[in-house]
């Protein structure tokens, strides 16, 4: 049963007054959106999708204060569009920051198809199957050879240092595989493509160069590190290539 959207009340400078999320359903399992009622569900509706687009484009694998600074430019941004001044809650901020770990398990996800395509890794369990494709995993690891068109990383040096086709593959079916995604939404964002994206692309194509497909936890704990590696060799391609502006020809 659909219920009537609340109308907020307002203070003498006509600036909407703070109002509270009203849970019409209680969950014993993880809080969900559909508990609340249909003003918070529009407002934390558009918060997630800012969030969403802030985290990836800002901070992938955000610390403590960069989460909170992540949460509250996202919650000041859903007041601007939805016009309602929702009180916070720490139930309200769970719904929005779980997404973090949902973005990366969703390009986990999308990647481990492509992953197999392009590269030629097998599906078979068999030990020889799982022997090749140990080789081939440590082979595209080693030099980040993964991130070279034809694995020319020796031969051509920078010249084709991001060209593999996984890279922009996984990117447009990340972002920009149609009008409703992040990417065409928030060209603000996504407009050049952020670096810090591009890093957590990198850190996730790694991530699946184990060559025995195991389900490996994707988490800030376990690869931020790798992120922090991948960051770092795309500062310094730029600068390398600044004179002839490669990196930023390729992000826009």
């Amino acid at each position: 049963m659909a219920h009537p959207k609340r109308q907020w009340p307002f203070t003498d400078d006509l600036e909407p007054a703070v109002v509270k999320a009203q849970k019409l359903t209680e969950n014993e399992g993880h809080p969900c959106m559909r508990d609340y009622d249909n003003v918070t569900q529009e407002f934390m509706a558009t918060m997630i999708r800012e969030y969403h687009a802030r985290l990836c484009a800002q901070a992938p694998m955000p610390d403590h204060t960069q989460e909170t600074s992540l949460l509250n430019a996202s919650w000041v941004r859903a007041f601007q569009v939805t016009g309602v001044n929702l009180a916070h809650t720490p139930q309200l901020a769970k719904l929005v920051t779980i997404q973090g770990s949902q973005v990366r398990g969703q390009l986990k996800s999308k990647l481990w198809l492509l992953v197999k395509a392009i590269y030629g890794f097998y599906s078979s369990q068999s030990k020889s199957a799982i022997k090749k494709n140990w080789a081939l995993a440590e082979e595209l690891k080693e030099g980040t050879n993964f991130t070279f068109k034809h694995m020319a990383a020796q031969e051509d040096g920078w010249c084709r240092f991001l060209k593999a086709a996984l890279i922009q593959k996984i990117v447009n079916t990340m972002w920009f595989a149609n009008k409703h995604d992040d990417g065409v939404i928030f060209p603000n964002h996504f407009k050049p493509f952020p670096y810090l994206a591009l890093a957590l692309v990198l850190t996730a194509i790694y991530e699946q160069m184990t060559g025995t497909w195991m389900d490996i936890a994707f988490t800030i704990q376990e690869y931020h590190n790798i992120f922090e590696s991948h960051l770092n060799c795309l500062w310094a391609f730029e600068e390398a290539t600044k004179e002839v502006g490669v990196l930023p020809g390729i992000c826009n």
